[in-house]
Protein backbone atom coordinates (compact mmCIF):
# COMPACT_ATOMS: atom_id res chain seq x y z
CA UNK A 1 0.00 0.00 0.00
CA UNK A 2 1.34 3.49 -1.19
CA UNK A 3 1.93 5.63 1.81
CA UNK A 4 0.38 9.33 1.40
CA UNK A 5 3.04 12.23 1.44
CA UNK A 6 3.29 15.99 1.47
CA UNK A 7 2.89 17.37 -1.74
CA UNK A 8 4.06 20.76 -3.16
CA UNK A 9 2.41 22.75 -6.55
CA UNK A 10 2.91 26.10 -7.82
CA UNK A 11 -1.02 26.82 -8.91
CA UNK A 12 -1.90 29.82 -11.18
CA UNK A 13 -5.78 30.06 -10.80
CA UNK A 14 -9.14 32.10 -11.99
CA UNK A 15 -12.11 32.63 -9.86
CA UNK A 16 -15.26 32.40 -11.80
CA UNK A 17 -17.16 35.03 -10.09
CA UNK A 18 -15.89 37.53 -7.94
CA UNK A 19 -17.31 36.14 -4.74
CA UNK A 20 -15.05 32.84 -5.05
CA UNK A 21 -11.85 35.62 -5.28
CA UNK A 22 -9.80 34.19 -2.21
CA UNK A 23 -7.84 37.71 -2.35
CA UNK A 24 -8.71 41.31 -1.73
CA UNK A 25 -7.62 42.61 -4.70
CA UNK A 26 -9.62 43.68 -8.05
CA UNK A 27 -8.45 40.60 -10.18
CA UNK A 28 -9.27 37.40 -11.44
CA UNK A 29 -6.12 35.53 -11.70
CA UNK A 30 -4.09 34.88 -8.85
CA UNK A 31 -1.15 32.30 -8.12
CA UNK A 32 -0.65 30.47 -5.10
CA UNK A 33 1.72 27.55 -3.87
CA UNK A 34 -0.79 24.77 -2.43
CA UNK A 35 0.16 21.94 0.23
CA UNK A 36 -1.45 18.49 -1.07
CA UNK A 37 -1.62 15.39 0.82
CA UNK A 38 -1.78 12.77 -2.00
CA UNK A 39 0.16 9.78 -2.68
CA UNK A 40 1.50 10.54 -6.19
CA UNK A 41 1.77 13.28 -9.02
CA UNK A 42 -1.47 12.22 -10.47
CA UNK A 43 -3.48 12.25 -7.52
CA UNK A 44 -2.00 16.06 -6.64
CA UNK A 45 -3.05 16.77 -9.76
CA UNK A 46 -6.72 14.92 -9.35
CA UNK A 47 -6.93 16.65 -5.98
CA UNK A 48 -6.34 19.68 -6.99
CA UNK A 49 -8.86 19.93 -10.36
CA UNK A 50 -11.47 19.06 -7.65
CA UNK A 51 -10.66 21.74 -4.76
CA UNK A 52 -10.62 24.49 -7.36
CA UNK A 53 -13.68 23.19 -8.98
CA UNK A 54 -15.17 22.92 -5.20
CA UNK A 55 -14.26 26.57 -4.75
CA UNK A 56 -15.43 28.51 -7.80
CA UNK A 57 -11.68 28.33 -9.31
CA UNK A 58 -10.45 27.14 -12.59
CA UNK A 59 -7.07 26.03 -12.71
CA UNK A 60 -5.51 27.42 -15.55
CA UNK A 61 -1.73 26.14 -14.54
CA UNK A 62 -0.40 23.93 -12.05
CA UNK A 63 3.48 23.21 -12.28
CA UNK A 64 6.73 23.13 -9.82
CA UNK A 65 4.87 19.79 -8.47
CA UNK A 66 7.36 18.19 -5.85
CA UNK A 67 6.92 16.96 -2.61
CA UNK A 68 7.92 18.71 0.54
CA UNK A 69 10.96 17.14 1.38
CA UNK A 70 12.39 17.46 -2.34
CA UNK A 71 11.86 21.12 -1.87
CA UNK A 72 13.83 21.04 1.50
CA UNK A 73 16.77 19.15 0.35
CA UNK A 74 16.90 21.32 -2.60
CA UNK A 75 16.25 25.07 -0.70
CA UNK A 76 16.92 24.10 2.95
CA UNK A 77 13.48 24.26 5.68
CA UNK A 78 11.31 26.59 4.13
CA UNK A 79 9.08 27.14 7.49
CA UNK A 80 5.96 28.50 6.46
CA UNK A 81 5.74 25.48 3.57
CA UNK A 82 6.35 23.26 6.42
CA UNK A 83 3.47 24.70 8.67
CA UNK A 84 1.12 25.07 5.62
CA UNK A 85 1.63 21.32 4.65
CA UNK A 86 0.61 20.52 8.45
CA UNK A 87 -2.88 21.77 7.93
CA UNK A 88 -3.86 19.32 5.38
CA UNK A 89 -5.50 15.77 6.79
CA UNK A 90 -7.08 12.94 5.00
CA UNK A 91 -10.36 14.72 5.24
CA UNK A 92 -8.97 18.25 3.66
CA UNK A 93 -6.55 16.67 1.64
CA UNK A 94 -5.66 20.16 0.08
CA UNK A 95 -4.29 23.75 1.55
CA UNK A 96 -3.46 26.94 -0.50
CA UNK A 97 -0.80 29.11 0.44
CA UNK A 98 -1.12 33.09 0.13
CA UNK A 99 -2.98 33.92 -2.96
CA UNK A 100 -1.12 36.40 -5.09
CA UNK A 101 -3.05 38.23 -7.34
CA UNK A 102 -2.18 38.84 -10.95
CA UNK A 103 -3.28 41.84 -13.19
CA UNK A 104 -4.38 40.66 -16.69
CA UNK A 105 -2.12 41.97 -19.50
CA UNK A 106 -3.46 44.71 -21.30
CA UNK A 107 -4.04 43.96 -25.63
CA UNK A 108 -0.47 45.17 -27.24
CA UNK A 109 -0.77 48.44 -28.48
CA UNK A 110 1.31 51.43 -29.45
CA UNK A 111 4.03 52.88 -27.26
CA UNK A 112 2.72 55.95 -25.54
CA UNK A 113 5.05 58.91 -27.04
CA UNK A 114 6.23 60.22 -23.81
CA UNK A 115 9.92 60.59 -22.08
CA UNK A 116 9.53 59.33 -18.63
CA UNK A 117 11.20 62.06 -17.04
CA UNK A 118 14.28 61.20 -13.84
CA UNK A 119 13.25 60.22 -10.47
CA UNK A 120 13.08 62.99 -8.84
CA UNK A 121 15.63 63.36 -4.88
CA UNK A 122 15.50 66.39 -2.32
CA UNK A 123 16.85 66.71 1.16
CA UNK A 124 14.36 67.54 3.54
CA UNK A 125 13.94 67.95 7.42
CA UNK A 126 11.29 66.04 9.71
CA UNK A 127 10.33 69.60 10.53
CA UNK A 128 9.50 70.32 6.83
CA UNK A 129 7.13 66.92 6.25
CA UNK A 130 4.98 68.43 8.79
CA UNK A 131 4.50 71.85 7.78
CA UNK A 132 1.18 73.58 6.34
CA UNK A 133 -0.55 71.53 3.36
CA UNK A 134 1.66 68.62 3.26
CA UNK A 135 0.14 65.25 3.40
CA UNK A 136 -0.69 63.45 6.36
CA UNK A 137 3.04 61.03 7.45
CA UNK A 138 3.13 57.34 8.18
CA UNK A 139 5.84 55.26 8.91
CA UNK A 140 6.82 51.68 8.05
CA UNK A 141 8.60 50.39 10.34
CA UNK A 142 11.17 47.26 10.09
CA UNK A 143 10.51 45.13 13.06
CA UNK A 144 13.54 43.29 12.39
CA UNK A 145 15.77 46.47 12.53
CA UNK A 146 13.92 48.10 14.86
CA UNK A 147 13.11 45.52 17.66
CA UNK A 148 11.09 47.47 19.79
CA UNK A 149 8.92 48.35 17.20
CA UNK A 150 5.96 45.94 18.30
CA UNK A 151 6.17 47.46 22.01
CA UNK A 152 6.30 51.12 21.25
CA UNK A 153 3.18 50.58 18.90
CA UNK A 154 1.38 48.84 21.60
CA UNK A 155 1.77 51.66 23.67
CA UNK A 156 0.78 54.15 21.47
CA UNK A 157 -2.37 55.90 21.18
CA UNK A 158 -1.90 55.64 16.61
CA UNK A 159 -3.30 54.42 13.57
CA UNK A 160 -1.30 51.09 13.02
CA UNK A 161 -1.34 48.18 11.04
CA UNK A 162 0.80 44.51 10.15
CA UNK A 163 1.55 44.46 7.06
CA UNK A 164 1.28 40.65 7.22
CA UNK A 165 -1.38 38.44 7.59
CA UNK A 166 -0.48 36.19 10.03
CA UNK A 167 -1.55 36.67 14.18
CA UNK A 168 1.44 34.42 15.40
CA UNK A 169 3.45 37.20 17.90
CA UNK A 170 6.84 35.84 16.63
CA UNK A 171 5.89 36.52 12.95
CA UNK A 172 4.62 40.06 13.79
CA UNK A 173 7.53 40.97 16.29
CA UNK A 174 9.45 40.83 13.06
CA UNK A 175 6.90 41.88 10.36
CA UNK A 176 6.73 45.78 8.89
CA UNK A 177 4.21 47.97 10.44
CA UNK A 178 2.26 50.60 9.13
CA UNK A 179 1.52 53.50 11.40
CA UNK A 180 0.26 57.30 11.08
CA UNK A 181 2.42 59.91 12.69
CA UNK A 182 1.53 63.04 14.17
CA UNK A 183 3.57 66.46 14.44
CA UNK A 184 3.46 66.26 18.62
CA UNK A 185 3.50 62.24 19.08
CA UNK A 186 5.53 60.64 21.19
CA UNK A 187 6.52 57.92 18.14
CA UNK A 188 7.77 60.71 16.31
CA UNK A 189 10.06 61.64 18.02
CA UNK A 190 11.24 58.31 18.95
CA UNK A 191 11.75 57.79 15.35
CA UNK A 192 13.51 61.35 14.94
CA UNK A 193 15.93 59.92 17.82
CA UNK A 194 16.95 55.99 16.28
CA UNK A 195 20.33 56.26 14.70
CA UNK A 196 19.49 56.23 10.97
CA UNK A 197 22.22 53.64 10.70
CA UNK A 198 20.03 51.24 12.14
CA UNK A 199 18.00 51.71 8.83
CA UNK A 200 14.49 51.71 11.08
CA UNK A 201 12.22 51.96 8.23
CA UNK A 202 11.05 54.34 5.78
CA UNK A 203 8.26 57.13 5.89
CA UNK A 204 5.86 58.24 3.05
CA UNK A 205 3.20 60.75 2.11
CA UNK A 206 -0.43 59.24 1.54
CA UNK A 207 -4.00 60.60 1.66
CA UNK A 208 -5.51 57.28 1.38
CA UNK A 209 -6.32 55.51 4.41
CA UNK A 210 -4.78 53.23 6.25
CA UNK A 211 -6.97 49.98 4.94
CA UNK A 212 -5.92 51.22 1.80
CA UNK A 213 -2.12 51.59 2.39
CA UNK A 214 -1.86 48.77 4.04
CA UNK A 215 -3.92 46.51 0.79
CA UNK A 216 -1.40 48.76 -1.91
CA UNK A 217 1.96 47.84 0.14
CA UNK A 218 1.26 44.11 1.26
CA UNK A 219 1.15 43.65 -2.29
CA UNK A 220 4.63 44.53 -2.66
CA UNK A 221 5.98 42.35 1.31
CA UNK A 222 6.69 39.03 -1.49
CA UNK A 223 7.43 39.33 -5.33
CA UNK A 224 8.77 37.12 -7.99
CA UNK A 225 12.36 37.41 -8.58
CA UNK A 226 14.88 35.52 -11.01
CA UNK A 227 15.68 34.07 -8.13
CA UNK A 228 13.29 31.72 -7.37
CA UNK A 229 10.46 30.86 -10.08
CA UNK A 230 9.19 28.59 -7.73
CA UNK A 231 7.84 30.64 -5.08
CA UNK A 232 8.24 34.22 -4.49
CA UNK A 233 10.35 35.71 -2.31
CA UNK A 234 10.88 38.71 0.76
CA UNK A 235 10.83 42.23 -1.01
CA UNK A 236 12.22 44.85 1.91
CA UNK A 237 11.02 48.25 0.49
CA UNK A 238 10.70 49.24 3.86
CA UNK A 239 14.50 49.00 4.48
CA UNK A 240 15.98 52.22 3.42
CA UNK A 241 18.67 51.09 1.44
CA UNK A 242 16.44 49.00 -0.44
CA UNK A 243 13.97 51.78 -0.95
CA UNK A 244 16.85 54.10 -1.84
CA UNK A 245 18.19 51.11 -4.48
CA UNK A 246 14.72 50.84 -6.01
CA UNK A 247 14.32 54.06 -7.75
CA UNK A 248 17.52 53.19 -9.23
CA UNK A 249 16.45 49.58 -10.20
CA UNK A 250 13.14 49.45 -10.97
CA UNK A 251 11.77 50.18 -14.60
CA UNK A 252 9.66 53.81 -14.51
CA UNK A 253 6.31 52.23 -14.94
CA UNK A 254 6.96 49.96 -11.88
CA UNK A 255 8.17 52.65 -9.40
CA UNK A 256 5.20 54.25 -10.18
CA UNK A 257 2.80 51.54 -9.73
CA UNK A 258 4.48 51.13 -6.35
CA UNK A 259 3.85 55.01 -5.59
CA UNK A 260 0.37 55.44 -7.23
CA UNK A 261 -1.69 55.87 -4.30
CA UNK A 262 2.34 57.87 -1.96
CA UNK A 263 2.78 60.91 -3.05
CA UNK A 264 6.67 61.20 -1.78
CA UNK A 265 9.35 58.49 -0.08
CA UNK A 266 11.12 60.13 2.89
CA UNK A 267 14.34 57.64 4.06
CA UNK A 268 16.51 58.35 6.86
CA UNK A 269 19.87 59.09 5.44
CA UNK A 270 23.08 56.91 6.15
CA UNK A 271 26.56 56.68 5.19
CA UNK A 272 25.73 52.77 4.20
CA UNK A 273 23.52 53.73 1.57
CA UNK A 274 24.14 53.37 -2.23
CA UNK A 275 23.36 56.96 -3.20
CA UNK A 276 22.85 57.60 -6.97
CA UNK A 277 24.83 59.96 -8.67
CA UNK A 278 22.00 63.08 -8.94
CA UNK A 279 21.59 63.23 -5.07
CA UNK A 280 23.99 65.59 -3.57
CA UNK A 281 23.80 66.76 -0.04
CA UNK A 282 25.78 69.86 1.56
CA UNK A 283 28.07 69.01 2.81
CA UNK A 284 28.99 66.26 0.91
CA UNK A 285 28.43 62.72 2.32
CA UNK A 286 32.32 61.03 2.25
CA UNK A 287 33.12 56.96 2.55
CA UNK A 288 34.11 58.01 6.35
CA UNK A 289 30.95 60.55 6.96
CA UNK A 290 30.02 59.06 10.75
CA UNK A 291 26.34 58.18 11.25
CA UNK A 292 25.85 61.03 14.14
CA UNK A 293 26.90 63.72 10.95
CA UNK A 294 23.78 63.09 9.24
CA UNK A 295 21.64 62.12 12.05
CA UNK A 296 18.03 63.83 11.14
CA UNK A 297 19.04 63.87 7.08
CA UNK A 298 16.29 63.05 5.47
CA UNK A 299 15.70 62.59 1.40
CA UNK A 300 12.26 62.48 -0.20
CA UNK A 301 11.73 60.73 -3.54
CA UNK A 302 9.02 61.75 -5.62
CA UNK A 303 7.95 61.38 -9.52
CA UNK A 304 6.51 63.99 -11.79
CA UNK A 305 2.68 64.03 -13.19
CA UNK A 306 4.13 62.29 -16.23
CA UNK A 307 5.86 59.66 -14.49
CA UNK A 308 2.59 58.79 -12.52
CA UNK A 309 0.62 58.69 -15.85
CA UNK A 310 2.42 56.09 -17.44
CA UNK A 311 1.92 53.35 -14.32
CA UNK A 312 1.80 50.10 -15.84
CA UNK A 313 -1.53 49.60 -14.62
CA UNK A 314 -2.55 45.94 -15.87
CA UNK A 315 1.18 44.52 -16.15
CA UNK A 316 2.08 41.70 -13.76
CA UNK A 317 4.69 43.53 -11.26
CA UNK A 318 7.73 41.12 -10.79
CA UNK A 319 11.22 41.54 -10.61
CA UNK A 320 13.03 41.53 -13.96
CA UNK A 321 16.44 39.89 -14.59
CA UNK A 322 18.04 43.06 -15.95
CA UNK A 323 16.46 44.52 -12.61
CA UNK A 324 17.79 42.16 -10.13
CA UNK A 325 21.03 42.19 -11.42
CA UNK A 326 20.89 45.97 -11.18
CA UNK A 327 19.95 45.50 -7.47
CA UNK A 328 22.61 43.17 -6.92
CA UNK A 329 25.34 45.23 -8.49
CA UNK A 330 23.90 48.29 -5.58
CA UNK A 331 24.30 45.55 -2.68
CA UNK A 332 27.59 44.72 -3.58
CA UNK A 333 28.59 48.29 -3.93
CA UNK A 334 27.07 48.72 -0.74
CA UNK A 335 29.30 45.97 0.79
CA UNK A 336 32.45 47.77 -0.58
CA UNK A 337 31.71 50.55 0.74
CA UNK A 338 31.15 49.40 3.85
CA UNK A 339 34.38 47.21 3.70
CA UNK A 340 36.47 50.29 2.63
CA UNK A 341 34.64 52.22 6.10
CA UNK A 342 35.32 49.07 8.58
CA UNK A 343 39.31 49.33 7.40
CA UNK A 344 39.97 52.46 8.59
CA UNK A 345 40.13 51.57 11.83
CA UNK A 346 43.05 49.23 11.14
CA UNK A 347 44.48 51.66 8.48
CA UNK A 348 44.09 55.48 10.17
CA UNK A 349 46.59 57.00 7.77
CA UNK A 350 45.61 55.46 4.41
CA UNK A 351 43.05 57.37 2.34
CA UNK A 352 39.23 56.62 1.51
CA UNK A 353 39.94 56.65 -2.21
CA UNK A 354 43.17 53.88 -1.63
CA UNK A 355 41.07 51.73 0.89
CA UNK A 356 38.20 51.95 -1.78
CA UNK A 357 40.47 50.72 -4.74
CA UNK A 358 41.96 48.07 -2.28
CA UNK A 359 38.58 46.65 -1.57
CA UNK A 360 37.77 46.47 -5.50
CA UNK A 361 41.03 45.24 -6.35
CA UNK A 362 40.11 42.68 -3.59
CA UNK A 363 36.86 41.82 -4.69
CA UNK A 364 37.94 40.72 -8.44
CA UNK A 365 40.52 38.75 -6.97
CA UNK A 366 37.97 37.02 -5.09
CA UNK A 367 35.99 36.33 -8.02
CA UNK A 368 39.20 35.07 -9.84
CA UNK A 369 40.49 32.54 -7.17
CA UNK A 370 37.15 31.52 -6.23
CA UNK A 371 37.38 33.81 -2.62
CA UNK A 372 34.43 35.74 -2.16
CA UNK A 373 32.59 35.99 1.36
CA UNK A 374 32.97 39.39 2.94
CA UNK A 375 35.29 38.21 5.84
CA UNK A 376 37.66 36.47 2.82
CA UNK A 377 37.70 39.95 0.72
CA UNK A 378 38.86 41.80 3.76
CA UNK A 379 41.59 39.04 4.05
CA UNK A 380 42.53 39.90 0.20
CA UNK A 381 41.88 43.70 0.66
CA UNK A 382 44.39 43.83 3.56
CA UNK A 383 46.94 41.67 1.30
CA UNK A 384 46.15 44.44 -1.68
CA UNK A 385 46.76 47.49 0.92
CA UNK A 386 50.32 45.69 2.72
CA UNK A 387 51.98 44.14 0.06
CA UNK A 388 50.09 45.60 -3.35
CA UNK A 389 47.35 44.16 -6.04
CA UNK A 390 49.88 42.47 -7.88
CA UNK A 391 50.87 40.30 -4.91
CA UNK A 392 49.72 37.14 -6.23
CA UNK A 393 52.12 37.28 -9.02
CA UNK A 394 54.89 38.90 -6.87
CA UNK A 395 55.13 36.23 -4.33
CA UNK A 396 55.17 33.08 -5.92
CA UNK A 397 53.70 31.37 -2.35
CA UNK A 398 50.67 33.57 -1.99
CA UNK A 399 50.25 31.97 -5.58
CA UNK A 400 50.61 28.74 -4.58
CA UNK A 401 48.14 29.68 -2.22
CA UNK A 402 45.71 30.68 -4.55
CA UNK A 403 45.60 28.86 -7.27
CA UNK A 404 45.31 25.68 -5.28
CA UNK A 405 42.08 24.13 -6.11
CA UNK A 406 41.49 21.33 -3.38
CA UNK A 407 41.49 24.47 -0.58
CA UNK A 408 38.44 26.22 -0.03
CA UNK A 409 38.29 29.80 0.17
CA UNK A 410 38.28 30.04 3.63
CA UNK A 411 41.34 28.12 4.52
CA UNK A 412 42.96 30.17 1.18
CA UNK A 413 42.39 33.51 3.17
CA UNK A 414 43.71 31.07 6.68
CA UNK A 415 46.82 30.53 4.57
CA UNK A 416 47.07 34.00 3.48
CA UNK A 417 46.60 35.17 6.99
CA UNK A 418 49.85 33.38 8.64
CA UNK A 419 51.63 34.07 5.04
CA UNK A 420 50.88 37.77 5.46
CA UNK A 421 54.27 38.59 7.83
CA UNK A 422 56.57 36.72 5.75
CA UNK A 423 55.09 38.93 2.69
CA UNK A 424 55.52 41.83 4.30
CA UNK A 425 59.27 41.36 4.65
CA UNK A 426 59.84 40.27 1.42
CA UNK A 427 57.67 42.79 -0.04
CA UNK A 428 60.05 45.41 1.71
CA UNK A 429 63.40 43.63 0.77
CA UNK A 430 62.10 43.59 -3.24
CA UNK A 431 61.31 47.13 -2.64
CA UNK A 432 63.12 49.42 -5.25
CA UNK A 433 65.29 52.25 -4.31
CA UNK A 434 64.04 55.38 -3.62
CA UNK A 435 65.01 58.11 -6.73
CA UNK A 436 67.06 60.01 -4.30
CA UNK A 437 69.67 58.94 -1.66
CA UNK A 438 69.89 56.12 -3.26
CA UNK A 439 73.37 54.94 -1.88
CA UNK A 440 72.65 55.73 1.79
CA UNK A 441 71.48 52.06 2.13
CA UNK A 442 74.50 50.44 2.03
CA UNK A 443 73.50 47.86 4.22
CA UNK A 444 70.48 46.89 2.10
CA UNK A 445 69.80 42.35 2.54
CA UNK A 446 70.25 41.43 -0.99
CA UNK A 447 67.30 39.45 -2.26
CA UNK A 448 67.13 36.39 -4.42
CA UNK A 449 66.04 37.92 -7.52
CA UNK A 450 69.42 40.13 -6.93
CA UNK A 451 71.74 37.97 -6.93
CA UNK A 452 73.62 37.22 -9.55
Amino acid sequence: MVTADYWLARCHVMAHFPSTRRWEEDADEAVTVAAVLAEDEAQVRALLQQQCHDDGLGLIRLDAIETLLQRCRREGLVQRLVELAHTTSPQQPVAYGEMLPLLSEKAPGPEPAVTLPPVNYQEITWQALFALHQPPLWAVIDGVNCRDAMARLGQAEAQSACLYASTDTATQANAPWLVRLEADSDLREWLESLPQDQHWGILLQSNATIKQLRSHLRKFTMLWTPANDQAPVYFRFYDPRVALDMGQALEPWKLAAFMAPIEALILPVSPLMALPPELEFAPAMALDTDASEVQGCLVCISLSDDARAVNGQGRQFAIGQAEYQHFGELAQSRASQALARSLKERYPQVSEGERMRAVIEATQLGQRYGVQSKKQIKTLAICVLEVGADFPQRHPDAQRILDNAKLAGWRKCQLLEEWLPRGRIRHALLAPYPQSGEHEDNYRPIADEERP
